[in-house]
């Protein structure tokens, strides 16, 4: 009404009223996605606060999951605020869904003319003896290949995600240990 007091055609006030609104709408867009997402999100449950995710380059232990954005602490430390879009729409993995447990794939060199055998049964005794090793599935060691300078070998074993790399070390520190006590 002020507009047309004012005589200014109420033609023209549509028209710049209607591009303002698109403009408005194309602004809020991105909002009302991660809003939509974050209901999915709480539905769905494809994640839980305390999961262990990796989405694009980011990997870390979900702290919060709000309407808008999540809340991921890095295991450097660093909180970062995640769109819930971001969640929904890219590859998420969440390392800990079903349960917490990871295969731990470590790899073993050895001098040719060393007894394989010998090599495969310390790999098992090894992770068999520590107490962070699950039983099931049992750990198990392979001959890989004939490598440039050496017999290689991998043991697999399944851990909890959070104990993974002082366990792995652990596991490398016994090897080494074994191997030089059987003269290998």
């Amino acid at each position: 009404l002020a507009a047309k007091a004012a005589g200014m055609a109420l033609t023209n006030l549509s028209i710049i009223l209607g591009a303002f609104s698109v403009g408005i709408g194309f602004g809020l867009q991105n909002i009302f996605n991660n809003m939509v997402s974050g209901l999915i999100l709480a539905v769905e449950r494809p994640i839980s606060v305390g999961d262990t995710v990796e989405v694009g380059t980011l990997m870390g232990t979900v702290k919060n999951i709000g309407l808008r954005a999540s809340k991921v602490r890095s295991f450097d430390g660093a909180e970062m605020i995640v769109p819930n879009g971001m969640l929904i729409s890219d590859v998420l993995i969440n390392w800990t869904l079903s349960d917490a447990y990871r295969r731990m794939d470590i790899r073993v060199g050895v001098a040719y003319g060393t007894d394989p055998n010998k090599v495969m049964d310390i790999l098992d005794e090894v992770a068999l003896e520590h107490e962070k090793v699950r039983k099931y599935p049992e750990p198990a060691a392979f001959f890989l290949d004939f490598g440039e300078s050496s017999l290689d070998f991998r043991l697999l074993a399944w851990v909890k995600v959070e104990d993974r790399l002082s366990v792995e070390s652990e596991i490398k520190m016994s090897i080494n240990e074994k191997l030089k006590e059987a003269g290998l």
